[in-house]
């Protein structure tokens, strides 16, 4: 479901942003029991914050939490860029919500793990990449997302801390749009400066041959797991599941 210029979009520069890919009430759906979510983890003393002073926040295991997070995931052109990226059979290596709240600082360009553990140089095709959900607009001033166009072709080269880039831009757009991001084009969340909450989600997938962040299958529910499309299934791993012969 990709069209010619959009995966030739990912091929040169590594990201591609599908503007107003969600409705406006999945938005607001998705953002509502993102903030519920995090609210009640971090009144419970089990919030994941990270940054400076804490002013960013993920919740993790988002499949676990939420019907509106099972279909969310299996957006199907979301799933298509996954797929051109990855292969037919990639996994969902973890669905978070990330949040950054007003005075959050710049997070810093990095390439995804396990990119950032291979020996060099590293392999000059996709292992992993994440879609970052905009659940509300991405401005300059927010958070918006970082990267350094056509850095994937990099092979043996990774971003310096504290070092400004030329060719560095922010990914701005409306709420309901989709970044797809290259995991190893150089990125990562800027500095919040403005007076609000900027709340998006991160549907990081990877190639079926590796360990996903999560495992999905010790950490679902049953219930979840009983009521899963093919689709979500093969999501959540089972078709990736080491066999059990002795």
């Amino acid at each position: 479901m990709l069209n010619s210029s959009e995966q030739t979009h990912l091929d040169e520069y590594g990201y591609l942003l599908l503007e107003n890919l969600i409705s406006t009430e999945t938005v607001v759906k998705l953002r509502e029991r993102s903030m519920e979510l995090a609210e009640s983890e971090q009144a419970s003393g089990h919030g994941f914050t990270y940054m400076e002073d804490d002013r960013a926040q993920r919740v993790w295991n988002l499949i676990d939490k939420g019907v509106v997070f099972e279909e969310a995931i299996q957006h199907p052109k979301m799933l298509a860029a996954m797929e051109y990226l990855l292969g037919g059979d990639c996994t969902l290596s973890s669905f978070t919500v990330n949040i950054l709240y007003p005075g959050a600082p710049d997070g810093g360009l990095h390439i995804d793990y396990p990119l950032s553990a291979l020996p060099t140089p590293r392999p000059n095709f996709p292992m992993v990449a994440n879609s970052v959900w905009f659940l509300d607009d991405f401005t300059l001033e927010n958070g918006a997302t970082s990267c350094v166009p056509s850095s994937h072709h990099r092979l043996e080269a990774l971003p310096e801390s504290g070092m400004e880039y030329d060719d560095e831009k922010q990914i701005c757009g409306p709420a309901g749009s989709v970044l797809i991001v290259n995991g190893a084009v150089w990125h990562g969340s800027s500095e919040n400066r403005s007076d609000k909450t900027r709340v998006a989600l991160l549907g990081f997938f990877c190639r079926s041959v590796l360990k996903p962040q999560q495992d999905h299958l010790k950490i679902v529910s049953d219930e979840v797991i009983d009521r899963a499309s093919p689709t979500l299934k093969r999501l959540l791993g089972y078709n990736s599941l080491p066999n059990l012969n002795t």
